[in-house]
This record gives structure tokens, sequence and C-alpha cells, in this order.
């Protein structure tokens, strides 16, 4: 058995002492320079002593300097004695330039100041025991291991530190050994129970052991730097968890956005389901209202139809009347030049009526003279003087009364167009021709000879007043509708209302001047016969001659006005003529125009009816059908968005659990994800001193074991090696090898 401790204990002694004298790439002028921390801790853990020994490659230099608290510091390669400063800096001075060079500082190291916080328990068979109660002991020994990191140190100690845990058990001298968790390798009759704990990682692990002479060598800790290359993947996945973070953070926002935005859908989706059932509703009136629509319509276009029949005759109306101003416009010319050829007679007539006026004068006062005898010579020359004016007068009067006899044969024609265009105006006024049209029904008559007959012998109206209503009378029957005169014509009825009404007045004075001028005729024919034969009293000739004077003074004033009226009305007809024709021409226009627009009109509205009908079911089925859908497929959408706080709920835990795994590789329980393998090391014991090439924490607690078993292996703190390097050094393994065999004594 001590064979093979001393074989265990050998290679232990190697690995460690190897780890200090590996060659480094380095550079030539400073040292580089390894550290181990060495602890002794009780069996609970607590520290009882620890050294600190640092191993120099002096790379040809000759001066070491190294700064740090030390209670006691020892030369481990030649007799050379340290110099201590005031900074803190212990200086040697090698008595040998050689290749390595070694010194340990003993140090008061706290528990604060290493990477984890170590505790150790004991229990026999179940109940807490303390370690000097359980040597010798027989049953079930649990020793539990507690190891919390600390925070206080720096973040190199914190997350580049790995710990190693391990105990040899001697299975000769033990029944069994199980300890969960760990890595359990047997070497002969030792089995060593390995535990492995990553940086910031805390650990509780529990080593049963069944004995009937309970022996326990201690628990070996070692703190180490990760730096294989294997780990260089973890700044990999460190990157990419950062990234990831950040990722994840970034579609966190825009989901809260999204959602937000989810939320806030929610009321204009419901209104606009209610909207589209609202809309639905509507189609359901409007389709059961369609048949009162539909006959609406029909009367509407019953309508218009009725107003395109209406207005195809009132082209006709505006053709009469611009032929009736045409036509009165030339007899109006022709009664002007008349009447101007009978200006000059007139003023004649009117000079003899005078002179005859004064020579009745004379006459009278002759007849009352009392001298008759000796005037009876001048008084018959007075009669004969009368009576060729007379004859002047008789011939005056007949030449105007064949102008007047030239005039009268165009007033009757100027009254028929007079009538023909009030004929026109009251059919656009449209109120007593449609009493005509209304008597005409009644009587039943339907063409043309028919209503023409009736117009003359049983209404009394002119042959042209019969020829411009005949036309009219009988499309309108055909139709069976009436025209309505529009704002353009009521237009030219103003404009025509003065020339109707003075025609009338033109006519009456003409053949008013006719008889009068007849009744002269007749008067001075009378007179003259009596002049002639002398008889009757004088006076009553005279009385004659007063009275055809007074009728010449009324036919001259007649004759003035018919002048006048004449003159006034081609005026009117020169002003309103061509501005009259143009608008009864464009009133043709727009009237048919409206007319067959109309129809147009009508065409299209019952071409649309007819397709409305034909469509409308299908129509009212498919947007039936469409609004229940989209109300419907947002109804299913606003209970979706009703699980927007759910969706928010799983995304907050799937990044809280994202964040409280990733805390727990980097804060809570292991820091691994945060290890800087670029990192150098630091040194333990000033941060004034270089980074060290590598720095190791090897921690055991004292065995526990009967007491004449308890002779530890002494070491003389004041040894100085002597010889050259390979004896310095096997010094070294000696000293190494006391302190691992100790662990099995």
């Amino acid at each position: 058995m001590k064979k093979y401790n001393r074989i265990i204990s050998m290679g232990l002694a190697v690995i460690v002492s190897l780890e200090s004298i590996l060659p480094a790439l380095a550079s030539p002028d400073v040292p580089q320079y390894d550290e181990t921390l060495y602890v002794t801790m009780d069996p609970y853990g607590e520290i009882k002593e620890s050294s600190i020994v640092k191993n120099y490659q002096m790379n040809g230099n000759s001066m070491v300097v190294d700064y740090g608290v030390y209670d006691k510091v020892m030369n481990l390669t030649d007799h050379s004695e340290p110099v201590i400063g005031e900074d803190g800096s212990v200086t040697f001075s090698p008595e040998e330039t050689g290749s390595r060079f070694y010194f340990e500082g003993r140090t008061q190291t706290e528990k604060s100041q290493l990477p984890w916080d170590i505790k150790v328990s004991y229990r026999l068979n179940g109940v807490e025991k303390k370690a000097e109660e359980l040597a010798g002991e027989k049953g079930l020994i649990e020793v539990n291991v507690d190891l919390v990191p600390n925070q206080g140190v720096s973040d190199y100690y914190r997350n580049n530190m790995a710990l190693m845990a391990s105990t040899v058990v001697d299975m000769d001298k033990n029944l069994s050994l199980e300890a969960e968790g760990a890595q359990v390798q047997s070497i002969g009759n030792l089995n060593m129970a390995v535990f492995f704990q990553l940086p910031g990682e805390e650990g509780h692990y529990s080593i049963h052991i069944g004995s009937e002479d309970f022996k326990f060598s201690g628990m070996i800790f070692t703190m180490v730097p990760l730096t294989v290359s294997q780990l260089d993947k973890i700044a990999d996945l460190r990157d990419a968890k950062e990234t990831m973070e950040d990722s994840a953070d970034a579609i966190s926002d825009s989901l809260d956005v999204v959602l937000d935005s989810m939320g806030n859908m929610q009321k204009g989706i419901a209104d606009t389901a209610d909207g589209l059932r609202g809309l639905d509703r509507t189609r359901q009136i409007f389709a059961d209202s369609k048949g009162k629509v539909y006959e609406n319509a029909d009367e509407a276009l019953a309508a218009l139809d009725n107003l395109s029949q209406t207005m195809r005759p009132f082209y006709n109306h505006t053709q009469n009347a611009g032929n009736a101003l045409n036509e009165i416009r030339t007899q109006t010319n022709h009664m002007v030049g008349i009447l101007d050829d009978l200006s000059p007679d007139l003023g004649d007539l009117q000079d003899s009526v005078r002179y005859l006026r004064n020579e009745v004068d004379d006459l009278r006062k002759m007849a009352k003279s009392s001298q008759t005898d000796m005037k009876s010579q001048a008084f018959m020359g007075q009669v004969k003087k009368i009576e060729g004016r007379l004859n002047t007068l008789t011939t005056e009067q007949q030449q105007l009364a064949k102008e007047l006899a030239s005039l009268g044969q165009s007033l009757p024609n100027l009254a028929a167009l007079s009538n023909t265009l009030s004929t026109s105006a009251a059919g656009m006024r449209n109120t007593d021709l449609q009493d005509l049209i209304q008597e005409i029904q009644d009587e039943g008559l339907m063409d043309e000879d028919e209503i023409s007959s009736y117009l003359f012998n049983e209404k009394d109206y002119s042959i042209p007043e019969i020829n411009a209503l005949t036309g009219y009378l009988s499309s309108a029957l055909a139709t069976g509708r009436k025209a309505t005169p529009s704002n353009g014509s009521k237009e030219i009825m103003e404009a025509a209302a003065p020339l109707a009404a003075l025609l009338p007045q033109i006519v009456n004075s003409g053949a008013g001047l006719t008889g009068d001028l007849g009744t002269m005729l007749g008067m001075t024919g009378m007179l003259m016969a009596d002049l002639q034969s002398l008889r009757g009293p004088i006076n009553g000739t005279i009385d004659g001659l007063i009275d055809i004077a007074t009728a010449t003074g009324n036919i001259c004033d007649t004759a003035d006005d018919l002048i006048n009226s004449v003159d006034e009305l081609n005026g009117i007809l020169n002003r309103h003529h061509d501005d009259m024709i143009a608008t009864l021409n464009d009133i043709g226009k727009m009237t048919d125009s409206a007319s067959r627009g109309i129809d147009s009109m009508n065409v299209f509205f019952r071409s649309l009816e007819n397709q409305m009908k034909v469509v409308g079911d299908s129509l009212n089925s498919s947007t039936e059908k469409t609004l229940n859908g989209l109300a419907g497929t947002l109804d299913e959408a606003g209970n979706g968005l009703n699980q927007t706080e759910v969706l928010r709920n799983a995304k907050d835990t799937i990044k809280d659990m994202i964040d409280d795994k990733w805390d727990e590789y980097t804060i809570e329980d292991t820091t691994i994800l945060n290890i800087d393998l670029e990192a150098s090391p630091v040194s333990m014991t000033s941060a004034k001193n270089p980074s060290p090439r590598s720095i190791q924490m090897i921690l055991r607690t004292e065995e526990i074991k009967d007491k004449q078993d308890s002779e530890d292996v002494k070491v003389d703190e004041d040894f100085h090696s002597d010889g050259n390097i390979f004896h310095r050094i096997g010094n070294i393994f000696k000293y190494i090898w006391s302190t691992i065999t100790s662990v099995f004594k």
C-alpha cells in the first residue's frame, strides 16, 4: 500500500514541478516567472498558512525584482539574501547567472482573496460530526464540500479561474466510495474522485465513504486559469451571444411595437366589422325596397317619354312664328312705301281744306252783308272759286282713295299675320290653345280637313290663322301631348308683344280712314250738286262746306296716326327681327336636341333598369356573402388580436428565459461565458509586478487520522540548497515530495 502511495505522490510531484520549469518564449531582457500559491487549510476549509513560490526564467538577467507583502522570504536556489525595499519590493541578486531562480514568500492569505470560498463539513451515518471525532470511526462517513464564488475578487480571477477538487481513497482500507457528480478514476487500490468547477460556478458535492476504520487524506483544490485552445470557442460563443442578445432586444422592441399596433387595431377592426354589418342591413333594406324603386323608375321613364313627345311639336311653333315675322316685316315695309307715297297727297289735301275754310268764311261774310245787290257779282265769283276748290279737293280725294285702296289690300294680310303671330304666341303660352285642343278632342276631330272646317265654321278663324293652326293641332292631337315654352320662347314673346298689340290698331286705323274718306267723297259730291243748281239756302251750303272741312281734318288726323303707328311698327321690326329669328331658330334647335337627348336618356335608363333587374338578385346575394365574409374575417381577426397580451407575455417569457439562462452562465451559476482568453494573468502578490507567465493555486485540507499517525514530515524552513542546479532542483522535488506524501501517511 505504501508503495502505491509513493507512486501517486511521485506522479503528482512531477506534474506540479514540470509546470514550473517549462521553457518560456519571452523577451531576453525581462525575466519571465510563474506563480504558485500553496494554502494549507484545516479540515473545515479555514486557512492555516499559505505561501507563494515564484519561478523565474532569468534569460541572462542578474537581478530579480518582485513586489509583494510577505511575512518571510526564502531563497530556494542559492544563498543570496533578498533586499526588502520600502516600496514593497523584494530584490535578489543570484550568486550565479543560471537559467532559473526560485524563491518562496510566506503570506497571510485571506479567504476573500480566493476565487471561491471553501467550506467542508462531515457526517457519520447521517449525523453531523466534527472532523476530530471521525478518526477510526466505523460506518458511512459523508464529506460535504461547498464552493461559493467570491464576488469581491477581480474580473480576471472571477471569470477565468477554474477549480478542480479531488481526493484519494485507499479501497484496501475502506469499504466503499460514492461521489455523485464526480469523475472517479482507479489506480490500483487507489480511487481518485475529481470534481470540476467552471469560473463563477457554485458547487455542492458529497463524498460517501464506507469504512471500518476511517482515515481521510483531505481534499486538494487546484485553481488554474482556463487557457486551453478548446476554450477559444467560448469567445466566439460570447460574441454570438452578444449579437443574438442585441438581435433579441431589437426583435423584442419590434414585437412590442407590433403588439402595440395590434392592440390599437382591435377597436378599429371591431368598428369596421360593425360597419360592414350596418352595410349588410342597408343592403337588405335596399333589396326589400327594390320593387318600389323599379316602379318609380318605370314612372320616371314614362315621364321622360312624355316630355320627349311633348317637345317634338315645339319645333313647328318656332318655325311658324319665324315665318310670320318674316311676312309681317314684308307687309310692313310695303305699307311704309304706300304711306310714303300718301304723305305728299295728304299734305296737298290739308292745304286744300285750309283754303276751302278761308273761302267759305269769305262766302259767309258776303251772305250776311246788307249790300247784297252791290256784291252779288262778287258773291257769284266767290261761289265759282269755291266750286273750283271743291273740284280740286275732289280730285285729291280720288287720288287718296286710290292709295288707300292699295293700303286696304295690305291690311287684311297684315291682320291675318297678326293673328298668326298671336296664335303662335298663344300656342307657346299654352293656355287658350290647350282649350282649343280640348274642344277639338271633345268633337272627335282628327284629320286636318275636319279641323280646318271646324275652325272656319264654328270658331270664325281666318284662312291664315287656320293654316297656321291646322298643322300644329293635328300633330298635337296625334301625339296626345302639349308643348311647354322654355325661357327662350318667353323672351321671344316679350319682344313680340308690342308688335302684336300694335298691328290691330294699324288695321283698325286704316279701315276707319277708308270709311271716312268714302263719306267725305259723298259729301263733296252733294255739295258740288248744290252749288251747280244754286238750290237751297246758302247757309246750308256753307254748313256743308264746314262739314267737309271737318271730315277732311279728321282724315288728316287719322292719317297722321296711321303714319306714326306704321313708323313705330317698322322700327320695332327692324330692331328685333334678326334677334327674334335667331332666338326662334335656337329654340327650335334646342327643343329638337333636348327631345333627342331625352330619348337617349330614356333608352339608357331603361337599359340600366333592365340590367339591374337581371343582375339584381345575383348582386344582392354576392354582396351579402361578401359583407358577411368580411365581417366574419374581421371578427376572427379581432379574436386573434385579443390574444395580443398572451403573445406579449409569451414573448416576455422567452426573453426572460434567455436572459436568465445567460445570467446563469455569466453571473449566477457560472461566469464561463465572460472568460477573456486574451487577458494576461494577474500577479497574486502585487499589481506592480509584470504579468506572470502562469498562475495556479493549490489548496489542501488537513487530513483526518489517529494521533499516533499525526507526525508530519518536518521541513527545514531555513534550508539553503548547495551544489549545482540539478542538486537544487532535487531539493525542490524533495520539498514537494514531502508535502504530497504527507497526505498518504
